[in-house]
């Protein structure tokens, strides 16, 4: 607990030739921050990276901005780091409620952006980092049509707020769940309640790695080495809008109804501002 209450200072990933900006998602009128690589190119497809901030305000979405961006600009990926509701992992627990606004959120902030810039759906990663584990879990398994993969790190997990929500298909997804031997107690228990969780139900590509003498250290550079390992390459002679049509539709599952399953994320109102 000592360790929560002092913060989580950014881990840098390198210097960048452009900066972040700070923007809000039409839809659902949240905001969060965006980094696109100099090197980015409308002609090819970008990968993206979302990162999920722990409990406020000891972790924040700004953090994780600074954190990424270098990661972004190295590798060509489109950074976003959403603000969201359901990341207390002190008092909190990922309540329902919250994890399906942060749901909203994100898919929202893809939708959006999939309008300006050229993403690469075969490519998108979902991490989350102490709290930020709450939605990464729940917004990573009920969706594993949108997500390559998801990468819990040092983070909080609640079975029992997950359970039953999401689909058969997403125990096929890779997850990639790290944390320190110098962790705080509790997120190390939890880490390793959900490793065995996933186990026990039958979720196929668990990895999980307990980095020696590291505390509750944000760690990213064993993430990206997972993702890029993952990554998948897309039919270059098939426009990005093509592909967009051949996409599978959602499978239909037994999971808990949500007004989600039918919400609609298409963009509406003003885009967001040019960056350069």
């Amino acid at each position: 607990m000592t360790a929560l209450l002092a913060g989580c200072p950014a881990e840098p990933t390198g210097e960048t030739p452009v900066g972040k900006w700070y923007w809000t998602e039409p839809v659902t009128g949240s905001s969060y921050y965006i980094y696109v690589p100099l090197k980015y190119d409308h002609s090819k497809a970008a990968p993206v990276i979302i990162s999920c901030h722990g409990t406020i305000p000891y972790d924040v979405s700004n953090s994780h901005i600074e954190t990424w961006k270098g990661f972004g600009e190295k590798y060509g990926c489109i950074v976003i780091c959403p603000d969201l509701v359901g990341t207390d992992g002190i008092f909190g627990d990922g309540s329902t409620g919250a994890m399906l606004e942060d749901e909203r959120r994100i898919l929202s902030i893809l939708s959006s952006l999939s309008y300006k810039y050229n993403i690469d759906r075969a490519n998108i990663l979902l991490t989350g980092f102490s709290g930020g584990g709450f939605p990464t879990y729940f917004v990573g398994l009920r969706n594993p049509d949108v997500f390559t993969c998801i990468a819990p790190r040092n983070s909080n997990f609640n079975e029992n707020n997950l359970h039953g929500w999401y689909p058969p298909e997403a125990k096929d997804l890779p997850i990639f769940v790290p944390w320190g031997s110098n962790d705080p107690g509790t997120i190390q228990a939890q880490a390793q309640n959900a490793v065995s969780y996933l186990r026990r139900h039958g979720f196929t590509r668990v990895r999980q790695k307990i980095i020696p003498g590291a505390g509750h250290e944000r760690r990213p550079n064993l993430t990206m080495g997972f993702f890029r390992n993952l990554w998948k390459t897309p039919n270059p002679t098939i426009p990005p809008s093509e592909r967009e049509r051949r996409r599978s539709p959602r499978p239909q599952t037994n999971a808990r109804p949500s007004s989600l399953d039918t919400e609609d994320y298409n963009l509406r109102g003003p885009r967001p501002p040019a960056l350069r």
